[in-house]
């Protein structure tokens, strides 16, 4: 089990791809327009030359039509055009024909401009309306432009290309006042390293911070992230994913109400229904609060956090107050060391496990994927089939998700229910249970040995043996007792089990405690417990992620 996979390294990093940032070298285009495309100032309109011009009364307005070569100015920026009708009294004018628009370096072109110079207004329109700059490009067909107020949008749907990069939207949005950049309708970003739909998306130059609204689906190469709801602040380079939020690779899965990163610090924080999958090994943690570093790779995971590793019938459910993961790479320091990375688990405070083949109870857990050895430490307690076993400590050996081996070390004690208050019972200083596909097959007791185990004639129970040795060693068929070997100084006495004292089949310390054994996994997790929450844009993402893989398999 590697339950730390659920956080990998790949899984967090990849919402910090500085898209905001390459959203902002696309959209900086718009801004021309409003702020440096068209002043600020009240000015007349000044006409420069056409090759004709014609003197017209409409509806009572004095007009004049200019045809071929139009050319106004107003302030620096220059419009030409195939021919318009200046109302130089109103101080407006239209313009039609392959209108084209300069100020600096800046160019738009279209085919029809109204432009008025008392509200510093304009609309350009076009089966193509183009502004052209010297890093990006916008197409459209209908673009607003308002000096006076400091704002251009576009409400027909908009294309923005740089070098490497697209932003497609129904309609685009910037307000000098507010320093804001608004896009809205089936936005899509794309560029080498990532492609983004959302609904709008906004972004504030003066703060550098980016807002997402709606169903937003981010996709790289490698991953995959949701959410409803987020934003990413380009100057203290952190992000906030929320509402369904949820991140996807290869082999990890988190979920979260709301997921945060700071890349500075290479931390991540989720809050709200924390879900972390690893695919690979099918392990899984939950809990309300989890944090995590990057650069260590260490985990924190707390309000009532509990795991869950899926191995078809012998799933294994734990719960405790807080869970911690630490990483150890190449604990050898060898340059050339291969898979010596492991990690430790660590279940803190009231810990409870369930799985079919054994459950236990403990105030603190360590597992080691290392050696993949289960630490129990203060008033451990282990249950196996009808067994209980009780220690200062108990270690638990797997192979394969089988159990192998079972230390119990400082106040050994094993017991299990034989009939009405007759319970067998293996005391010693230090006990190892050795098991053969998952059964117990063999106790070895060192150190103190006392033993109590009831015989029977056919099934009637006659006779109850009490047997002391330094060593003993026990043999189990069938989880019943077979053959018991006393190594050193045995002392053996029997009781007809009808002359038998209380004293006499009771070992100092013994205690039933088989009402503290969680009997199945509900005793760990909720009854309306779900394996994941909902995959939202499941068509879109497959869909998606092919197209990537693709375009990523052409520039090989």
């Amino acid at each position: 089990m590697k339950p730390k996979d659920g956080l990998s390294r790949k899984v967090l990093y990849f919402i910090l791809m500085n898209t905001p940032y390459r959203i902002f070298l696309l959209v900086t285009l718009i801004a021309g327009i409003g702020v440096t495309g068209f002043p600020q100032q009240k000015t007349r309109i000044r006409f420069e030359g056409a090759q004709s011009m014609k003197n017209l009364n409409l509806n009572g307005q004095k007009i004049i039509r200019y045809i071929g070569n139009v050319r106004f100015q107003h302030e620096n920026t220059r419009i030409v055009c195939d021919s318009a009708y200046h109302n130089p009294e109103d101080n407006w004018f239209n313009a039609f024909g392959k209108v084209r628009i300069n100020q600096g370096k800046t160019t738009i072109t279209g085919e029809t401009l109204y432009f008025d110079g008392k509200t510093s207004s304009g609309k350009i329109t076009g089966r193509e309306v183009t502004l052209v700059d010297e890093d990006a490009t916008l197409v459209t067909q209908t673009l607003f432009f308002n000096s006076k107020t400091n704002r251009a949008y576009y409400t027909s749907p908009g294309v923005i290309t740089t070098s490497d990069s697209k932003l497609t939207s129904q309609r685009g949005y910037y307000n000098r006042n507010s320093n804001q950049f608004s896009f809205a309708g089936s936005v899509v970003m794309t560029n080498p390293d990532v492609t983004i739909y959302t609904d709008s998306l906004t972004y504030n130059t003066q703060n550098e911070l980016s807002s997402f609204f709606g169903p937003t689906h981010i996709f790289n190469k490698d991953n995959f992230a949701y959410c409803e709801k987020g934003w990413y602040n380009k100057k203290i380079d952190q992000t906030n994913l929320q509402q369904n939020a949820y991140i996807l690779n290869k082999n990890n899965k988190i979920f979260g109400d709301n997921i945060f990163y700071d890349r500075a610090k290479k931390y991540a924080r989720i809050i709200g229904n924390a879900v972390m999958i690893d695919t690979v090994n099918r392990a899984y943690i939950y809990g309300q609060k989890a944090n995590f570093w990057q650069d260590t790779e260490q985990a924190e995971v707390t309000d009532n956090p509990y795991l869950m590793q899926i191995n078809n019938n012998d799933s294994l459910f734990l719960k405790a107050n807080r869970f911690t993961l630490v990483t150890n790479k190449n604990p050898d320091n060898k340059k050339n060391a291969t898979d010596s990375t492991y990690r430790i688990l660590r279940a803190l405070g009231n810990v409870m496990f369930y799985r079919s083949d054994v459950q236990g109870t403990c105030d603190s857990l360590i597992y080691n994927t290392r050696d993949s050895v289960i630490d129990m430490y203060v008033n451990p307690i282990l249950w196996n089939e009808s067994n209980q076993i009780t220690a200062d400590k108990i270690s638990i050996l797997t192979s394969e998700n089988k159990l192998k081996r079972m230390n119990f070390d400082g106040n050994a004690f094993i017991t299990s229910f034989e009939e009405n208050s007759y319970y067998n019972q293996i005391k010693g200083k230090n006990i190892i249970a050795h098991f053969i596909d998952g059964k117990v097959n063999k106790i070895d007791i060192n150190g103190n040995g006392q033993a109590i185990y009831f015989i029977r004639d056919g099934n009637l129970l006659t006779m109850a043996n009490r047997s002391e040795s330094a060593k003993i060693s026990i043999l189990v068929k069938g989880n019943k007792v077979s053959r018991i070997t006393f190594r050193e100084k045995p002392i053996s006495n029997l009781y007809p089990i009808e002359k038998a004292e209380q004293e006499d089949i009771t070992l100092k310390g013994f205690k039933w405690l088989g009402d503290k054994r969680p009997m199945d996994k509900y005793a760990i997790v909720p009854m309306n417990f779900r394996a994941q929450p909902e995959e939202k844009g499941e068509a879109l993402r497959k869909r998606e992620m092919q197209n990537i893989l693709k375009s990523y398999e052409k520039e090989r």
